[in-house]
């Protein structure tokens, strides 16, 4: 599969790890066009069976990304839901439901609709000296994107409430405890800790990973009750898969399980 973007660049691993990377240092800055090309490049890459787990930063380490190229605004007075956010919100669902998993390798800063995409990968890496902020209130806005729900669904309602009402920055180890981040490494190696990770990831089996990671979202926020049958569907598809008694067997033989990758 072809990926012809100028501003999102693909990169395929021989180990099924896509790199995808936001390619307009050193700010990495939200336009529309970026933005359409990033949709496009994950609804592509949903169809790719060359990349099982997806790496999404930026270039350069100034920056993953600081959100809206604000100079585009004034063109879009009157219908900024109609000419950036219906586009842009889709975008975001398009990485946050993709059926494979997702890391987000974040040097410099990560701010604004930056952080809103980073919000929708299943994962976080930053280097120690990364930034985070949601600075729209100071405009007299919000995170539009997605935000708004998002962020107190990671680091609960009352921190977000916080880091919304204010526009306030923190630094990578604040992140980190507030659950922002998964990990922390040394500046300039958050590419190189992602991916280790997914490379791990990649070896596991495809069909268990797609039913974690839609099960674990869609079941987030309903109760045990609610969950029960639903719970039940899923061990239907898994444990009697090829995968499933693959992996069983394996373990009981005590040798390595050859998965199916479909």
């Amino acid at each position: 599969m072809e990926y012809k973007n100028k501003l999102i660049l693909v990169e395929k691993k021989e180990n099924y790890v896509g790199i995808v990377t936001l390619n307009s240092p050193p700010l990495n800055l939200n336009t529309i066009e970026s933005m359409e090309e990033l949709r496009e490049t994950f609804r592509k890459i949903e169809k790719d069976n060359d990349i099982r787990a997806v790496i999404l930063t930026g270039a350069g380490l100034k920056a993953f990304n600081v959100g809206s190229d604000l100079s585009g605004f004034k063109d879009m007075a009157g219908d900024f839901r109609g000419k950036k956010f219906y586009m842009e919100t889709d975008m975001m669902n398009t990485i946050e439901f993709l059926p494979k998993p997702t890391i987000c390798a974040i040097e410099g800063y990560c701010m604004g609709g930056g952080l809103e995409v980073a919000l929708c990968c299943d994962i976080r890496i930053g280097s120690d000296e990364s930034v985070y902020a949601f600075p729209e209130i100071n405009l007299g806005v919000y995170p539009a994107s997605g935000g708004i729900f998002r962020l107190p669904k990671v680091i609960g309602l009352p921190k977000a409430y916080e880091l919304l009402y204010t526009g306030d920055s923190i630094a990578a180890d604040e992140a980190y405890r507030l659950g922002l981040l998964n990990k922390t490494v040394p500046k300039g190696t958050a590419l190189e800790a992602a991916m280790i990770m997914a490379e791990k990831i990649t070896k596991k089996a495809p069909s268990a990973l797609r039913v974690i990671k839609k099960g674990a979202r869609d079941m987030w926020l309903k109760d045990s009750k609610d969950n029960y049958y639903t719970n039940l569907d899923y061990i239907d598809q898994i444990f009697d898969s090829c995968n499933g008694v693959e992996g069983v067997n394996a373990f009981l033989e005590k040798r390595k399980p050859q998965f199916k990758f479909d």
